[in-house]
């Protein structure tokens, strides 16, 4: 379980309880009605999940549904400006990776408006300001360049860092999202926090969408 922030309508849950299914062992109907249990009791606010192919998560949200329970509201997954590759194996998911926010991760948060993403990594743990820090090889694909010449240009434009441009085009984006961003010192912190008063134009957010 992790604990979770503020959403961006406004509610601001006690706890964010976030299930991590076993590969392998699709959602049952006692996990549904056990976490369920955790909001009626007043124990947590709403319930997240973390990691997960969607149609793991869509399953549990339909046995929740169907029962009139609680489900899951908040999807915690890696998510940045830049895109991984999905066809990259890891252990323990042999098809490709299911910890970041695809296609049809972001498609489901666009079809369902009760649900936020909130992003965990989308600093990409310093790559895009650290020599020492390069990228995961999973970024090693000829959308990259693309991508980040459009954010330094950006940057640029805005005077704004490159790591706060990425915070803002989550927080201000037309998908409801949290960042999850860490930081190792104050001036970071301060870096980070003053990344929610940078607005980017329509124009700026429609260059960034649109590099691949």
């Amino acid at each position: 379980m992790r604990a979770g922030g503020h959403r961006p309508n406004g509610r601001i849950p006690h706890e964010v309880p976030h299930h991590r299914h076993r590969p392998g062992h699709p959602a049952r109907g006692q996990s549904v009605e056990g976490f369920a249990e955790l909001v009626t009791e007043g124990t947590a606010g709403m319930l997240g999940v973390s990691n997960q192919a969607v149609w793991r998560v869509e399953r549990a949200r339909a046995l929740a549904a169907a029962a009139g329970l609680p489900g899951y509201e908040v999807l915690q997954y890696r998510h940045s400006h830049l895109r991984p590759r999905s066809d990259v194996p890891s252990e323990p998911f042999p098809d490709g990776g299911l910890g970041h926010a695809g296609a049809e991760l972001l498609g489901c948060l666009r079809a369902e408006p009760d649900l936020t993403l909130v992003a965990y990594s989308p600093l990409l743990t310093g790559a895009y300001v650290r020599q020492d820090k390069p990228l995961p090889p999973d970024y090693d694909h000829p959308g990259t360049p693309a991508r980040l010449t459009v954010l330094r240009e950006v940057a640029r434009q805005t005077g704004a860092s490159v790591n706060q441009v990425v915070l803002a085009w989550q927080l201000g984006g037309e998908l409801p999202t949290v960042p999850l961003a860490g930081a190792s010192s104050v001036a970071q912190w301060e870096e980070n926090l003053a990344a929610v008063d940078l607005e980017l134009t329509v124009d700026q957010r429609s260059r960034l969408g649109a590099a691949h």
